[in-house]
This record gives C-alpha cells, sequence and structure tokens, in this order.
C-alpha cells in the first residue's frame, strides 16, 4: 500500500487511502490526484487539527495518527 503525501489547511499530512495519482502523459509535470470527498477530508483536518495521517474508510475520512 501506498501512501499519498499533501498538504491540507497548509499542513503536510499523509493519505494512507482514498487517493490516487491521475496519470498525465507529460513526463516533467506535478502529479494531480483524484481525492475521495475532499470536502469531507477538510472537515477532519479542521476537527483534528494535530493529526498527520488520514484514511478514507466506509465512506468518510478518519484521522490516523
Amino acid at each position: 500500500m501506498e501512501s499519498v503525501r499533501t498538504v491540507v489547511l497548509g499542513k503536510p499530512v499523509f493519505l494512507l487511502t482514498g487517493a490516487k495519482p491521475r496519470r498525465s502523459k507529460e513526463k516533467n509535470v506535478a502529479v494531480a490526484l483524484d481525492v475521495e470527498a475532499p470536502e469531507k477530508l477538510i472537515e477532519t483536518a479542521r476537527r483534528n487539527p494535530d493529526a498527520v495521517a488520514f484514511g478514507f474508510v466506509a465512506g468518510s475520512w478518519v484521522a490516523a495518527a
């Protein structure tokens, strides 16, 4: 299982599940992510400001660490 590192609300976090890299045909382009329910991720990050990792489980985001 591969985690993704990104920034949520100005803080670097790991997304353990719920995010997939979007394929690009160009080689030297920053990778875009397809994130499941991004609005729920932001809400969960606001409720858990100390969390550094999140996972998408059963349709909602949970703080994992």
